[in-house]
């Protein structure tokens, strides 16, 4: 079997991979900065790394692995993204504590937090790819992920209001809120609902 490499899974784990490399190039230096140079433990050091990383990771990752604009959904994207960095900071610190207790050296606890990212970092990925923003997708085929500002709950509503079309047999809303119930459903060959 050939590997298609312009699958679309690969494409998007390609540029994930390029925004995990811009985290780790912003993160590293913090993290070498913190414990080699301000002499910090290697807990707050790399607490400091993981969040400066992090920042541009997940903005990367929104606006070009998965296409997204517009407002951040809160439950949609970030406390999904970060309870995933999270995870990935918590063996990154039991990591870099133990590289500190039995080396003590800056190459040490820098190579223990990207072996702690390292291991949930393909885990993230297919989190991200195939649960997160495929759910909103799939749900809503024909809304753009955009339209859902108050993330996967806001993304779940179809009510015909900013942008997404009304489910069948419901009344259409125009733009000021107000509902018409005249209005024919579609696919029905305009019938008015009921009729």
């Amino acid at each position: 079997m050939a590997l298609d490499l312009r699958s679309p899974t690969l494409r998007k784990l390609f540029k994930y991979t390029m925004a995990s490399v811009v985290g780790v190039g912003v993160g590293q230096p913090v993290l070498w900065i913190c414990f080699g140079l301000l002499d910090w433990s290697a807990v707050p050091s790399n607490l400091a790394s993981v969040t400066a990383g992090a920042i541009p990771n997940y903005l990367i990752n929104r606006r070009w692995t998965w296409h997204q604009q517009g407002k951040n959904r809160l439950w949609g994207e970030v406390v999904p993204f970060w309870v995933m960095s999270a995870l990935g900071m918590g063996l990154s610190l039991w990591a870099v504590s133990y590289a500190e207790d039995r080396w003590d050296t800056t190459l040490a606890v820098a190579i223990a937090q990207l072996s702690g990212f390292g291991v949930l970092w393909l885990a993230k990925f297919l989190i991200l790819d195939k649960v997160m923003w495929k759910l909103v997708h799939d749900l809503q085929p024909d809304v753009a992920i955009d339209e859902a500002e108050a993330g996967l709950v806001g993304a779940l509503s179809l009510d015909g209001t900013d942008g997404e079309p009304p489910l069948p047999g419901e009344p259409t809303a125009d733009r000021h809120g107000s509902t018409d119930r005249s209005s024919p459903v579609a696919g029905r060959g305009g019938d008015a609902p009921g009729t």
